[in-house]
């Protein structure tokens, strides 16, 4: 009996010791970078928010009002993002969720863009969506499908995608994020509107487009609708 709780207890060891091994990981990052530093008076506190004293929460810390009210979508692409991420909501600090309103003119796009830490699901509450996204290299293969009110869709973390109302009346959808701070890198304002501006031999070779081209797009007011 004793060399069989022995034999146990080795095992269990093991296998205590083998599971904290197997899934020991950083967390995601909740920022673009983070610069290391030997000097702790140069650092600052990164990856989230410093927290409350539990004792000291209040409902408010998990409460955001007035997703219900439209967003203004008189800019150039016709959208507006209404963000319930942790800048909004406290409480949902360390809690690895989020959600957006969009709200669509008719016409309207979401451009095409990524979450760098958050697959996006989303569902449309009103009007007729065009959405899709893009793989990764090196198959690059789209995917797309029209959306109509009550509809599903599910953008994978990382990918570039959008949605574009393709109906005549406005639009809007509710979408939930994997990441209490998703982040959001718009393509095109990053790529042509960056500051400073990114040398136009680098975007004309990289889109096989004309320097003049490349010169015309970065003298564009590329205005951020999340």
């Amino acid at each position: 009996m004793k060399s069989l709780m022995g034999y146990l207890f080795v095992v269990v060891a093991f296998l205590a010791l083998l599971s904290s091994v197997a899934f020991a990981s950083d967390p995601s990052p909740l920022q673009d970078f983070c610069v290391a530093v030997d000097e702790p008076k140069a650092a600052v506190f990164v990856n989230g928010k410093f927290c409350k004293d539990p004792k000291l929460a209040t409902a408010n810390d998990f409460f955001l009002s007035g997703l219900n009210i439209p967003g203004n979508t008189s800019n150039p692409v016709g959208s507006i993002v209404t963000p319930a991420n942790v800048a909004q909501i406290p409480g949902l600090n360390t809690l690895g969720i989020s959600m957006v309103r969009v709200d669509y003119a008719p016409y309207g796009l979401n451009p095409p863009h990524t979450h760098p830490r958050a697959t996006e699901i989303l569902v449309v509450l009103q009007g007729t969506l065009y959405v899709g996204f893009v793989t990764s290299n090196p198959d690059n293969r789209l995917f797309t499908k029209i959306l109509h009110k009550g509809d599903v869709f599910v953008f994978p973390i990382g990918l570039i995608h959008f949605q574009f109302n393709v109906g005549k009346t406005n639009a809007i959808a509710i979408a939930a994020l994997s990441s209490q701070n998703p982040g959001v890198i718009t393509i095109a304002n990053a790529l042509f509107g960056s500051k400073p501006s990114i040398n136009d031999d680098v975007l004309s070779k990289g889109f096989q487009v004309d320097k003049k081209l490349v010169d015309y797009l970065q003298s564009q007011f590329w205005m951020n609708n999340n």
